[in-house]
């Protein structure tokens, strides 16, 4: 048996290890029929750093029910259509919109401490290459909403502005997994929201 062992190449060994190695990753990354994961959690550098590379498509549209534009009473000039400019600043986003009569105004979200995230397993599809389910995945960020321009009604400081990537993949999440968007403003004066998609890594080139 030990001549045997002795056999193995150094290469082989090397080999063997880095297999070993992916399978290990991939579990960490596999996924359960029936998972949930549902809370608030500290939103530490890795969390950041994904949600920071996130890239927002420029068209966004404003949420509109039954009541259309007169249940919109705390936006200036409501469009359904905006054209969207989105930077970072802070560590937080500031979302730059204008209007199709060429109204502006921008929305920001500053850096919260928490990210509240909800995977979970849809039971809508069959488990993909062996490592499980497709979760579908929201993590939202909340902060004190700051609105100028037609935003400046109704984002004051007394509304909240919350942004909601939404996407799917396995339990290793990063900003790949996040497809579309929705910001969501509420407070005394507001009730709103937009939303649009985000750039995947075929549409950033």
């Amino acid at each position: 048996m030990v001549g045997v062992f002795r056999s193995v190449t150094a290469p082989a060994l090397l080999v063997l290890a880095c297999l070993l190695s992916r399978d290990a990753f991939a579990c960490a990354c596999c996924t359960d029929p029936g998972q949930r994961r549902v809370g608030t959690e500290k939103l530490d550098s890795g969390k950041h750093d994904e949600i920071q590379r996130v890239r927002f498509a420029r068209p966004a549209r404003l949420y509109l029910d039954d009541a259309g534009f007169d249940g919109i009473k705390d936006v200036i000039a409501p469009s359904e259509h905006y054209d969207l400019r989105v930077s970072q600043a802070n560590g937080g986003f500031v979302f730059a919109l204008r209007n199709d009569a060429g109204r502006e105004g921008t929305l920001t979200l500053s850096k919260p401490d928490s990210v509240s995230i909800f995977e979970v397993d849809p039971r809508e599809t069959a488990s993909e290459g062996g490592q499980g389910p497709r979760l579908y995945k929201e993590w939202k960020l909340t902060s004190r909403a700051r609105g100028t321009g037609i935003f400046a009604v109704g984002a004051t400081g007394a509304s909240f502005i919350t942004l909601i990537l939404q996407g799917h993949g396995n339990s290793c999440t990063s900003s790949e997994d996040f497809t579309h968007w929705t910001l969501v403003v509420q407070g005394p004066n507001a009730a709103y929201s937009l939303f649009g998609d985000l750039l995947t890594d075929s549409s950033r080139r």
